[in-house]
């Protein structure tokens, strides 16, 4: 008997999810072409590489080559959240990638290379404005810097690295101890490099106007460093400052007073016409340990327990002697009236006052008392460093100086004898 259309297809379906090939609700195709120079003219034979990364992980990838009309194709490939798409080809040197590709535009995603020919003069490259937008919080200073590179020229830019071994396109001095480095436009991790204070791309600088921008954090401290060193003409350098507390000093840039920026208040300093390999001196002020008010309780807090636990400790010895003089006042009061012992001894005892039920042996209170204090006062530092209340520089900071004093308690613990 000839089994029917529709069980057919059930068995078919089920039988691609089983050997995991994509089916057509899930399959992506990532398309498109690599042209060279305004002219866009086909480029065949270009290597095009595929790469599939989830999470932090890369995964196996895949090669194609352009045809005759310059035109690249990846079929059968999986539609999923968790999966980021890139695609990258090199052309004379000089790398291209882009990505994370979107996956929401449908079942084909297009994207063009334009490459260009290679050439090492700097003469035709500047940077038109090199923007630096500076926010306080609690964690430190949040620098996010935006570079608008113009290439005069016909060919792309690519000059020499740090470490003259790579070729670089892109490349800045960045500030000293600067923190979770993350690229915005114009680049991706893939090809841009920090080493120290040297940020290079191996991008090409391409002809016309790009833009080049990424973040990062600076800890806090009394004085920071944002010194910034120059290689390429910089016709523009402008810095914004979102907190009025903190002071920036610096020789080649200028204060312009207050400029509203999508609805917060930054303070405005600038300067102008800055040559290749300048070093741009800027300091802030203001933003050191002393500064963040969230700090004050943890250092008071010691001294506070020290002073609560100092006036328990008199209280439960007040408590103490009046129990006891209560007890030694009841023979006393019988003797002096004449009572006589038989009635003495029948007479039922006064009550004693109640003490507290949580009264430590020997004292009104005991190191154990302080340590659980310390303990309690540690934890609940490490809940505020989650919360984002201040750096992990200032939560180490008072961190290390409770857990000091908890060992030191600790040691005269173990020293007589008590635990």
């Amino acid at each position: 008997m000839r089994p029917s259309g529709v069980p057919a297809a059930i068995v078919l379906a089920m039988l691609a999810i089983s050997i995991g090939v994509p089916t057509a609700a899930t399959a992506l195709t990532i398309r498109g072409a690599v042209v060279k120079g305004d002219e866009k003219r086909p480029v065949a034979g270009q290597t095009v590489q595929l790469h599939v990364v989830r999470g932090n992980e890369e995964l196996k990838g895949s090669t194609a080559a352009t045809n005759p009309a310059g035109e690249y194709q990846f079929d059968g490939l999986k539609a999923d959240p968790a999966l980021s798409y890139y695609v990258s080809t090199e052309y004379e040197n000089a790398f291209y990638t882009e990505g994370p590709l979107a996956q929401d535009q449908g079942p084909t995603v297009t994207h063009d290379f334009v490459v260009y020919d290679v050439g090492r003069d700097i003469s035709a490259v500047q940077v038109k404005n090199h923007h630096i937008i500076i926010e306080r919080q609690p964690d430190g200073l949040h620098v996010t810097e935006i570079l608008i590179f113009e290439n005069r020229g016909r060919t792309a830019f690519l000059g020499t690295g740090p470490d003259h071994a790579e070729n670089a396109g892109a490349r800045i001095g960045l500030p000293a101890s600067i923190n979770g480095f993350q690229q915005g436009m114009g680049g991706d991790p893939q090809t841009t490099h920090v080493r120290g204070r040297e940020l290079s791309s191996e991008r090409p600088i391409p002809p016309g106007v790009r833009p080049f921008s990424f973040s990062y954090r600076i800890p806090l401290s009394g004085r920071v460093d944002l010194s910034h060193r120059l290689y390429f003409p910089t016709a523009s350098f402008v810095v914004l400052l979102d907190d009025p507390k903190l002071k920036l000093e610096s020789k080649a840039l200028e204060y312009g007073g207050m400029r509203d920026q999508g609805g917060k208040q930054y303070a405005v300093y600038s300067g102008a016409t800055f040559g290749v390999g300048q070093e741009i001196q800027i300091r802030i002020g203001g933003a050191g340990f002393w500064s963040n008010p969230k700090v004050y309780p943890w250092l008071i807090a010691p001294f506070a327990i020290v002073g609560a636990l100092w006036i328990a400790a008199r209280r439960g010895r007040r408590v103490r002697a009046a129990v006891r003089a209560g007890r030694a006042e009841a023979p006393s009061e019988a003797v002096a009236t004449g009572v006589p012992a038989e009635q003495r001894q029948a007479a039922p005892p006064r009550p004693a006052a109640a003490l507290p039920l949580t009264q430590p042996q020997g004292g009104g209170t005991s190191d154990a008392d302080f340590r659980k204090a310390y303990l309690f006062l540690i934890a609940s530092l490490d809940e505020g460093l989650e919360r984002g209340e201040f750096s992990r520089e200032t939560h180490a900071l008072i961190r290390q100086n409770l857990k000091r004093r908890l060992q030191a308690l600790l040691a005269e613990e173990s020293a007589s004898g008590v635990r």
